[in-house]
């Protein structure tokens, strides 16, 4: 069945990875897609993220990777060091080697562009603007956004992240769970000094106390800092202007004995001159259902499932969530249109559900075992750290990875739908 007449309308809400990547998909599958996104124009910079494992074969199936890697932020490997900045422990980005790190890092903003120019003219993109209410019908979805715009579309798609303002229009409450980790992360971006020292590595210093401090490459002369600290509760710290927050940043890093450290101070100096910051009492949203009761309104990305950094799992749970979205949607468009769309959406979240639970799984004790309360403790975690690195390189483990280890050359389990592309017969 040919999907260009007619063309089904979706509205999908936020306009960063998981927004535009659904948008990707759908138009090539012959939909008509909206993306109105509530800022004036694309965010810029924000924090690294990385495109791997399933995700990096979706990014690849849209022609993107090659982009992504050209767009890298440089990041050549992981170095953990003492809190005099002395480094400990080496990770070099190499094959088969043991580091969080890896070729495809790039910073959020930067991907986002990468999307936004591979949709920008096959989507109608509206910035500045946001769903204010909608109404499930039989024939669709009536929304009445914040400009007074008043339209109708087939299904909306919601992909406006973990704070997502549209989510509660459609879903209740309680058919979201949000699980906090006990950790905040405050994320900054900060101009690069020339006594910087190894600024192609991502510098990890652990604190005690429970803290880490860490700096990225940012590109373009800057870097991208983390300070990370335990908090069984919140604080409140998330919903404080700016400055408020740089003064809670600041009180977090001088706690304790290591306010003369080197890696403190520049965190500090770092903190006079930040040119963006975003502060998070870190959890995963973990959702009943990803599709609303009238079953033409879902959800995607971090407004359904997300990770959290702490699994490194964002970017794929965004971009296998907007493939498979499409794919099951043009799937069942073509297959039982009278079925469309609750039965497209239904199969998107019967593999979609699974998947990001995997995902989203951390090992136990992760992450505050990674945060050590003494130094004695970050001396031990050194070593188990450079224990890994020796033994990623063994005999045995190169003859496991060759078995077993599912590398990024590895076959994905995300289902084919070429054959629902505009053009193509089902």
């Amino acid at each position: 069945m040919s999907l260009l007449a007619p063309a089904k309308s979706v509205l999908i809400s936020g306009g960063s990875i998981a927004g535009p990547a659904a948008a990707w998909w759908l138009t090539r599958y012959g939909f008509k897609t909206t993306i109105v996104e509530r800022w004036h124009e694309l965010r810029p910079g924000g924090q690294g993220i990385d495109v791997t494992g399933e995700g990096r074969e979706i990014a690849r199936r849209m022609s993107l990777e090659s982009t992504i890697l050209d767009a890298n932020t440089g990041e050549r490997g992981s170095i953990f060091t003492e809190i005099s900045g002395a480094p400990r422990v080496w990770m070099p980005l190499e094959k088969g080697g043991f580091s969080p790190t890896n070729e495809t890092e790039i910073l959020r903003g930067s991907f986002a562009k990468v999307l936004y120019d591979a949709t920008r003219d096959r989507t109608e993109w509206r910035f500045g603007d946001q769903i204010g209410k909608m109404v499930e019908r039989e024939r669709g979805v009536d929304v009445t956004f914040q400009s007074g715009r008043e339209e109708t579309y087939d299904l909306v798609v919601l992909a406006d992240g973990v704070g997502s303002r549209t989510r509660k229009l459609a879903f209740p409450p309680g058919d979201i769970e949000f699980k906090n980790l006990g950790i905040y992360i405050a994320y900054f971006t900060i101009p690069l000094e020339q006594t910087d020292t190894n600024v192609d590595q991502w510098m990890i210093t652990n604190l005690p106390g429970r803290r880490c401090l860490s700096f990225r490459p940012g590109g373009d002369g800057t870097l991208q800092a983390f300070l990370m600290w335990v908090s069984p509760e919140s604080a409140g710290y998330e919903k404080l202007p700016q400055a408020e927050q740089i003064a809670a940043i600041r009180t977090h890093l001088l706690s304790g004995s290591t306010s003369t450290s080197p890696v403190v101070q520049r965190a500090l100096r770092g903190l006079d001159n930040v040119t963006s910051l975003y502060l998070e009492y870190s959890g995963q949203v973990k959702a009943k259902t990803l599709v609303s009761p009238g079953g033409r309104i879902s959800m995607i990305g971090d407004a359904a499932y997300c990770g959290t950094p702490i699994s490194g799992a964002g970017t794929t749970l965004s971009l296998v969530g907007a493939y498979v979205l499409a794919g099951e949607l043009a799937k069942h468009l073509a297959l039982s249109p009278e079925t469309f769309p609750q039965a497209g959406l239904e199969a998107y979240q019967n593999f979609m559900k699974p998947f990001a639970e995997g995902c989203q799984q951390l090992p136990p004790g992760v992450p505050q075992i990674a945060l050590p309360e003494t130094e004695w403790g970050i001396k031990v975690l050194h070593q188990v750290l450079r224990t890994a690195v020796w033994a990623a390189k063994t005999r045995v483990a190169v003859w496991a990875r060759e078995r077993w280890w599912m590398d990024e050359e590895a076959v994905v389990s995300s289902p084919d739908y070429q054959e629902y592309e505009v053009g193509k017969s089902a």
